[in-house]
Parts: structure tokens; sequence; C-alpha cells
């Protein structure tokens, strides 16, 4: 079997406790059972303290069980961090990394990222790295060539890209206040993106999945989910109860943008 053709979940931030947790899942799990003859593979990313209250649930259904961010060592005297090795023993398998919030709150580079991209590689997790150009860079049209270096360093010495998930999350589109890009706009940068990807993996890195977030609501997602190359889209807030997220899902896959 091929890759899913539509990739679609949510980032829960530091938000539910493990039994929140539980019961989101348990709903989607069984309100999407309907549509698991199409192509959709779901993804959630819970709270570390959450991801084993969920991991047997997410496994059961079918839903990739992700981790908000990662160390790249085995182990050591890294207070307040976690290893590759830790996360997949509690049953995830997914990572996200370099998400907007952890560069601009707290200060992760691309260079602490491409560690981490190696390592969850190793360790046989799929990646999705989050990429997108601040405010300033957009105002001076500097965007693609902000996307561009963050690619090229964090993706540095990766051979092969088959585990790996791109997720286009402009900084200025993140969170409460944020502005959601239009389609246009998206379309123009993962033209960039894919440029880059093709440049680093030759023709590996025409099949790397590339996916919208940013501001993502039931009312615009299926403008992003139909974009040519979309592959899928990362929902915040707006998904975080799971009635919302079954009812973005919907929209999303919905035939009228």
């Amino acid at each position: 079997m091929g890759q899913p053709m539509f990739y679609f979940g949510t980032n829960l931030k530091m938000n539910q406790t493990p039994a929140e947790a539980q019961a989101f899942v348990a709903y989607i799990a069984d309100r999407l059972k309907s549509i698991v003859h199409r192509s959709i593979q779901l993804w959630f990313i819970p709270s570390f303290t959450n991801i084993m209250s969920v991991a047997e649930p997410c496994k059961s259904a079918g839903i990739w069980l992700g981790a908000q961010n990662m160390h790249w060592e085995e182990g050591g005297a890294f207070t307040g961090e976690i290893s590759a090795a830790q996360l997949k023993a509690c049953g995830v398998n997914l990572v996200m990394l370099g998400h907007a919030e952890r560069r601009t709150l707290f200060g992760e580079t691309d260079e602490a990222l491409n560690k981490k991209v190696l390592s969850a590689t190793r360790h046989g997790l799929r990646i999705m790295l989050c990429v997108g150009e601040p405010a300033f860079e957009k105002v001076h049209r500097t965007g693609p060539e902000y996307v561009a270096r963050q690619l090229k360093i964090a993706l540095d010495g990766l051979t092969d890209p088959s585990s790996l998930i791109i997720l286009y999350e402009p900084v200025w589109s993140v969170g409460s206040g944020g502005v959601p890009a239009e389609p246009a706009d998206v379309t123009e940068a993962f033209a960039n993106i894919r440029h880059i990807l093709l440049t680093l993996f030759n023709e590996a890195g025409r099949s790397v999945p590339m996916l919208y977030g940013g501001s993502v609501t039931a009312d615009n997602c299926a403008s992003y989910a139909h974009l040519p190359d979309c592959a899928g889209v990362g929902v915040g807030r707006a998904a975080w109860q799971p009635e919302a997220f079954v009812t973005v899902l919907e929209k999303a896959l919905s035939k009228k943008a």
C-alpha cells in the first residue's frame, strides 16, 4: 500500500488531562469508523503526560501518536527533556519538531533541529518538521529564503526522507492572534518547499507529504485541503474538542472549498 492521501490531526500543546485525552481519542475513533475506507491518516499529539494513556487506543484505531518535542541525545543529565528511545518505548511513532512556539519561545535553532531529526531517524520515528517564516520576513518578501534555510540545515545529513512530513506553519499564522494564510500564498510556499526537497533528495523529495497549519478552522480548511500539492492539514484550537475535530475533518474532505 502507498502513502495515505490525506493527513489530518492536531497538536494539543499544554492542554488536557490523561482522562480527557483518552476520551478525545475514544470519541474520534468511534465517530470516524465510517471513513476508514478512505485514504486518511489521523494523528494526535498530546502532552507528554498523556502519551501513555492514549498509546493503546491510538494503536487500536490506527491513529499516529505523536510527541511535541524530543532531545537528540540517547539519555543523560538533561533535566526536563525526553529522548527518542523513551518516546518510542511509550508507543510514540511520530515526533513534531521545530514548531514555531518552540523556536520563538524556547530558542530552538535549526542546528539543534538537525540533531533531533537525525536522532529520530535512527530510532525509526516519523518526523513532522515544522517550517515557516515570521512576519518580518513576510513583509520583506524573504519568506522563501528563510524557509529554504530552515529546511537545508534541519535536514542536513538525512539521506532517506521516507519518514519525513513537512508542516508549513507561518509564524504569523500560529496561535490565538494568528492570521490564516491565503491559499495562493500556501501554494507558493509549497512550490518553494518542494523545490528544496528535490534539491536535497532528488526524486525521493517528490513523495514527501506537505501539510498546512496555522489558524485552520472549519470555515477555511477545505480551501487548503484541496490545493494541488497539499497532503493534509494540521489544526490547532479549532480541533481541541473531539466534536470539532470531526467537524473540521469532514469539512476538509468536502468537495466544496
